[in-house]
């Protein structure tokens, strides 16, 4: 058992993370239900999903994958940058692709209503 959890240990990891990020989700989009206005429900679920669910390489070596805000993090409290200026950079396009995503969909909404 103990070479089974030695081999797969990462993966393991990522499985306890997705679901616990699954279940924390899930919370948070009931939470948000209790947001009146639909273009910050939406902006609110979207930073979750961003935060929770944007990968970054932990080292430069490339081997491995952590979430992108631990990456962060852990490099500003261990005091190096490399990795966490390039994960704070993923997680800000990540951003913005989540941004104009909302975006679009919001006028590709309004215009589909003017039209009917």
């Amino acid at each position: 058992m103990n070479e089974f959890i030695d081999e797969y240990q990462s993966i393991i990891a990522w499985f306890v993370y997705i679901g616990s990020g699954l279940i924390f989700s899930l919370f948070w989009w009931r939470m948000t239900r209790l947001v009146a206005h639909r273009g910050w429900r939406e902006l609110l679920r979207g930073l979750s999903l961003v935060v929770i669910y944007t990968p970054w390489f932990t080292s430069e070596a490339h081997e491995h994958l952590a979430p992108a805000t631990v990456v962060v993090l852990l490099d500003l409290m261990l005091g190096t940058s490399d990795n966490g200026l390039a994960g704070a950079l993923v997680l800000l396009l990540v951003t913005s692709g989540m941004l104009v995503a909302l975006i679009g969909r919001r006028f590709l909404l309004t215009s589909s209503h003017q039209e009917g």
